[in-house]
Parts: structure tokens; sequence; C-alpha cells
């Protein structure tokens, strides 16, 4: 045994090939499925795909459902097919090497007869973190790209497809392709308390934002890692702060510990600067605002080329993430002593931080101290697995519930049990009635455990009382019947919160209603009137 080992562990120890020369890649792994694809034309960025039928051996299932459109709206043709699945299914590949992965699903809603995907809704989950969950594509007419940076350590993984009842699950193409581990090291900056990091190693990503400042689109065509960046102009928060710049890609030196590979040539060699307020001494930042789930932290990373800068130390400014200071005084050209070299630094936010979304600045330092300006070139934004390895809502793979999420968890199975056994009671009370009961002038003999002769006046009084503080029996079964809502509409509702799991609830309460008394669902249509305490009691119950 101990032999295989050491014969196996090389197998797991490299895993790419980067040339020192040009900084080319290599990958070790890199499986590219066009998931419901019969045939393929070629991807513009030039790699290979396979067909759904070239890769049959990868995926469990008990069904086989494709479905493609001719063409669309689309950046590439793997969008124009898709497998979908209405029960579980699984991708699993073996790998040949350990190390970071890219892990990207790619989504897009084709027509087709079998189901409507713009409906579908699903969890996709790894053998050790949850992706995706009650994942819906929201009615987005546009392909829609997922994208996960996993440090893989086994040799087998897989992508598991869970369908929510009722539902589909689907998908057009998959990656799982290696990447260079340079991509991540494990080293960062905590933004507050203001200290270092480590161990980024040890959690899984997802890349939510990466953006190229003052400069073009970037697609996988000019990625070497078939990455994609966007312009930034959509995330600024006053673009008349902001002025592009930008150099020829060939001024962009690269130095020691940089490298293409963290990010082009193109991404260095344009920045957003501040603009002229024309003022004597201009005092403002450029601020762009980014959507964030407050359940999980973030790295944010940032990318810097002094390509604005005249002479040597004669930039500084500050950068500031959510208000607080993540760097001071930055002087680019102290780095390296050059002009147009590129520096990123990585920033660690907590989840606490994050309750109002991310907001990135950069402006000048107070000082006196040089030409008042600031830059930045590049920004990636990716959300750290949380300790339930999940990076998509408060569940893991297992089951397993984020610890501050457990309490409303448990309170909210309290109050939904506590209400159906108050609402069983009365209901099997009510089936119990005595024949004569309508000829009593109370009712709490057969329905209460209590002792008529003492508190029958009391209790009768003080459900009375209560007939004013409560609504009516026509209000409650107009409420219950609005909150009948299907689980799938229920999950507008915000998740990560909690509610999400009550609004499933209310709308059992309101099947509850073919199972109560006829005068309590519908009080107008029944023929049998109890007594005003009765109703008035059996509302009181029902809305605690």
């Amino acid at each position: 045994m101990a032999i295989l080992l050491v014969l196996l562990l090389p197998l797991l120890s490299w895993p790419t090939i980067v040339s020192a020369e040009d900084n080319t890649f290599k990958p070790g792994d890199e499986f590219l499925i066009a998931c419901g694809a019969r045939s393929l034309d070629s991807v513009p960025d030039g790699r290979i795909f396979k067909t759904d039928h070239e890769a049959q051996g990868y995926l469990q299932t008990k069904q086989d459902i494709l479905v493609s459109v001719p063409s669309a709206d689309v950046p590439s043709p793997i969008y124009l097919s898709a497998r979908i699945f209405k029960e579980d299914a699984t991708y699993a590949f073996t790998l040949k090497s350990a190390g970071w992965h890219w892990v990207r699903l790619h989504f897009f809603p084709i027509n087709n007869t079998e189901f409507d995907l713009r409906a579908a809704t699903f969890s996709v989950n790894t053998d050790k973190y949850a992706l995706l969950h009650n994942f819906n594509i929201n009615n987005n007419t546009e392909a829609v790209l997922k994208e996960y940076l996993i440090n893989m350590t086994d040799p087998n993984f897989s992508i598991q497809f869970k369908p929510l009842k009722n539902s589909a699950a689907f998908i057009n193409a998959i990656e799982v392709v290696s990447a260079p581990d340079i991509l991540i090291s494990d080293q960062a900056t905590n933004l507050f308390p203001v200290n270092d990091f480590a161990g980024l190693n040890d959690f899984g990503y997802e890349v939510v934002y990466r953006l190229n400042m003052g400069g073009p689109l970037i697609t996988s065509e000019n990625d070497t890692l078939s990455r994609r960046w966007v312009p930034d102009k959509p995330y600024l928060k006053h673009e008349a702060l902001a002025k592009k710049a930008s150099v020829p890609t060939s001024s962009i030196k690269y130095g020691p510990g940089t490298s293409p590979l963290i990010a082009p040539a193109t991404v260095y060699a344009s920045a957003e600067q501040m603009a002229d307020s024309e003022t004597r001494i201009q005092k403002f930042n450029i601020t762009w605002n980014f959507v964030a789930d407050a359940t999980f932290s973030y790295v944010v990373r940032l990318h810097f080329c002094d390509i604005v800068s005249k002479s040597l130390n004669d930039l500084y400014f500050n950068v500031y993430l959510n208000g607080k200071k993540a760097i001071s005084g930055l002087d680019l050209s102290s780095i390296e002593d050059e002009l147009a070299v590129p520096y990123f630094k990585d920033i660690v936010v907590d989840a606490s931080l994050m309750s109002n979304g991310l907001a990135v600045e950069v402006g000048p330092m107070d000082d006196e101290t040089g030409t008042r300006n600031a830059i930045l070139n590049g920004l990636e934004v990716f959300k750290m697995s949380s300790k339930v390895n999940s990076l998509d809502g408060v569940f893991g793979v297992d089951g397993e519930v984020l610890e501050k999420h457990k309490v409303v968890t448990y309170v909210g199975f309290g109050l939904m049990f506590g209400a159906f056994i108050g609402l069983g009671a009365m209901v099997l009370k009510w089936h119990k009635r005595p024949q004569d009961w309508q000829k009593r002038n109370s009712f709490s003999s057969w329905l209460l455990p209590v002792h008529a002769d003492e508190d029958e006046s009391k209790i009768s009084a003080t459900v009375a009382d209560s007939a004013a503080i409560v609504p009516t029996p026509d209000a409650i079964s107009s409420s219950v019947a609005e909150d009948n809502k299907t689980p799938a509409e229920a999950q507008v509702i915000d998740e990560h919160s909690g509610t999400a799991m009550f609004a499933q609830f209310s709308g059992l309460n309101g099947r509850l209603v073919d199972k109560v008394p006829d005068w309590l669902a519908d009080p107008a249509r029944s023929d049998v009137k109890p007594p005003p305490e009765l109703r008035n009691l059996v509302v009181i119950l029902f809305c605690r």
C-alpha cells in the first residue's frame, strides 16, 4: 500500500505547466462539455468542447432529455443546447492533477417543449461545496456564467444537479479546468481589524465580479485563462468624477511576483483616474458600488499599474473598502522603482461589514504630496465559502446550517408545530362536540379542559373582550387564502433570512382550509352558525 501511494502521489502533485519565458499555461485537467449538443461549431476562443455523446461517460442519470435551438443571441454556440434533468443527476470526473481548478457552469434558458427553463429551480453541489441553492434564472433572457475556483485535493470530483420537487434542472455547458497555483496566494490582508490573513487555500471561491477599469471588454479569446473582464462603467457611482487613461499594452512591464496569468496586460494598460474638478485642490473619491450577499465574506483583489505619472514618487493615494481605509499612501513607483509595473493586493472583507453591499473607493492623500490623483486598473471580487462550505445560501452539502441562522430555523419550526397542534386540537374537538351544543349557553364544558362551574363566566367574558382585538373569521379566511403560495412563489422572499421557510409553511397553512369546519373556512356559505365565542376563540388560537 505504501508503495502504491508513493507511485500515485506524483500524479496529484504537479497541477500545471507554466513556461517561464512567456508565462503560457498548460492545464493538467481540461474537461469541456457542451451539454445536449449533438454537434458543435467552433467556439470563438478556439477551445474544443466535447459533444453530449462524447461526454456520456461522465454523466450519471436515468433520463436523456436533450434540447437545442438553431440560433439565439448568445456569445457562444455552447449556449444553443442543454441537458434537462427532472431527477437528480451527476457529472463525475477523475482528475490528473491536484490544486486549483476553474469550475464554470453555463446557463441559457433556450425555448423547448420539455420544460420552461425560465421557471426551473434547482441546486448544484460538488462533493464538498454547495455552489447553487434553489437557483432560478429569474426570467433572464441572457446567458449566465457561474464561475468558481476550487482547490482540489481528491482525484475524484463530481457535480450534482438537484431539481426542486415538480421542477427541473438544466445545464448548457460545463468546464472543469486546472488553474495555476500562483492565482491564489495563501496570504492576504484583513480589512478590519487590520492584520494579516492566512489560510486562503482553505476556502472555495465564486468569482462574483471581474472588471477592467477604463478599458474594453476582455473575452476568453484575449485571456490566457479564458476569463472575462467587463468594463467598469455600470458600477461607477458618479461617472463624471472618473476619467479614463490608457497606454499601449507593450508599455506594461511585469516584474518579479507578477504575471499575465494574474491579469492580462490589457487590464493594466487602462485605468480610471480622477477627473478634473476645476478646483485648486481636488478632494473627492472615485467610487464603485456592488451588490453583495452579507452571509459571506469576500476577497477583494485590487489591480494597479501607474500609467499616469511622468516621474517616480509623484502619485500617492488611498484605497477604501466600505468606508474603511484598506491601503494608505500607496506609491506604486516605489514598489519596483519603475513606472508601468503591475501590482495587485488582496483584501479580505468580513461578512459583518457587507450589510450594505460593497463600495470600493480610491482618492488622494490629504497631505500635499505629489500630484493629487488616484487610479485603479482592475478589480476582482471573490465570494468565500462559509463555515458549512456553502457558496450560496445557509445550507451545506450535508444539510448543515450556518450557526447564526439555526435560531431562526428552530423558532420557525416551533411556531409551525405549535400552530398545527393548536388547530388540530380545535378541529378534533369540533368533530366530537355534543349534539345539543347549540342549545347550551356555553361551549367551554366540551371544548376546553376547565371547570365550567367556576370559570365558565370568566372565560366567556375574556373571549368576548378578545373579539374586539382579533380579526374576524372572514378576515382570517381571506388572509389564509392569500398565503396559499407555491414553494416557487414563496422563494421570492429572501431565503438567507430564514423567512422563505415561513413563507412556504404559510402555504401549508393555507392548504389546511379544507380541513377545518365549513363555518371557519367560509362562514358565508355554512349553514351551521356556532356561537360567536367559539368562532373568536378559534381565531385567537389560529393567529398565535
